[in-house]
C-alpha cells in the first residue's frame, strides 16, 4: 500500500494579496488624503483632472480593469452633464450640471479610498500608525472601521442578492421604496451588530488596546515608490497652494 505525504492545505488568499502597490501604507494614506484636500476643495480646472488621471493610473495598475473602465465611464457622464448647459440651457440643464459637478468630485474622492483600502492589509496599516507615533484614541477606531467596512459592504450585497432572488428587483424598489428599504437595512443591521461583535473578540485577542507597543511581523521601509509617491504629493500640493495664490482657471 502505497502512501502519499500529505499537502498543507493552502487557503484562499485574500483579494489584497494579489495587488502589485510596492508603496509604504503611509506614502499612500499621504497620496489618499493630498487628492482629497484637492479634488473636495475649491481647485478646478487642469488640477482637478491631473489628481483624476492620477487615481485612474492608480486603479490601472493596482486594481482590475474593470474598476478603472467603470470610473473613466462616471467621470465621462460627469463632464456630459455639466457641458449641457452650453448647448441646452435652461432649468434641467443646470440640475444636471451641479449634481454632475459633485458627482465627479466624490467620484475621485471614493475612488482614491477604494484604492487605498484595497491595497492595504489591517496588519500594515496598524503597523504604519504604530511607526508613525499616532495615539491609541486614532489607531483603534481606524483599524476598526478599516475592518469592518469591507465586511459590511459584502453583507449589503448579500443581502441585496438575497432580495432580488426572492423578486424584489428594480421595480419593487419603485413601487415600494419605503419596505424595499426596511428589507435591505433590517438583515444589514443585524449581520453587522454579529460582526461588530466578531471584530471586538479578535481585537481583544490581538491585544489591539494594550498600553504597550505591540510587536509586528510587518515590515514597512521606504523605497523607490515611495519616493515617486512622495515627488506626487509635493507636486500636486505646491500646484494647489499656487493655484490658491494665482488662479491659473
Amino acid at each position: 500500500m502505497s502512501t502519499h505525504a500529505p499537502q498543507a492545505a493552502h487557503p484562499a488568499l485574500p483579494r489584497r494579496a494579489s495587488v502589485r502597490c510596492g508603496a509604504d501604507p503611509r506614502s499612500r494614506l499621504l497620496l489618499m488624503i493630498v487628492i482629497n484636500i484637492i479634488v473636495m476643495g475649491r481647485s478646478s480646472g487642469w488640477l482637478l483632472w491631473v489628481a483624476a488621471a492620477i487615481v485612474g493610473l492608480a486603479l490601472v495598475h493596482d486594481l482590475r480593469l474593470r474598476a478603472a473602465a467603470i470610473y473613466t465611464v462616471v467621470l465621462g457622464a460627469s463632464v456630459l452633464a455639466m457641458a449641457l448647459i452650453r448647448w441646452w440651457p435652461g432649468g434641467p440643464s443646470v440640475a444636471l450640471g451641479i449634481i454632475g459637478f459633485w458627482v465627479l468630485r466624490f467620484t475621485i474622492a471614493l475612488s482614491a479610498g477604494a484604492w487605498f483600502v484595497s491595497t492595504t492589509r489591517v496588519t500594515e496599516l496598524v503597523a504604519a500608525m504604530h511607526a508613525a507615533r499616532l495615539p491609541r484614541v486614532l489607531i483603534i477606531p481606524l483599524s476598526v472601521i478599516f475592518r469592518f467596512l469591507p465586511v459590511a459592504l459584502e453583507e449589503i450585497g448579500g443581502v441585496a442578492e438575497a432580495m432580488a432572488l426572492r423578486g424584489y428587483t428594480g421595480s419593487y424598489w419603485c413601487r415600494h421604496p419605503l419596505a424595499a428599504i426596511e428589507k435591505l437595512v433590517v438583515p444589514v443591521l443585524a449581520a453587522s451588530a454579529r460582526t461588530a461583535d466578531e471584530l471586538s473578540a479578535a481585537a481583544l485577542i490581538r491585544g489591539l488596546g494594550v498600553s504597550d507597543r505591540p510587536t509586528s511581523v510587518v515590515r514597512l521601509r521606504w523605497g523607490v515608490p515611495d519616493a515617486v509617491v512622495a515627488a506626487i504629493c509635493l507636486a500636486l500640493t505646491g500646484a494647489l497652494l499656487a493655484q490658491n495664490a494665482v488662479p491659473w482657471t
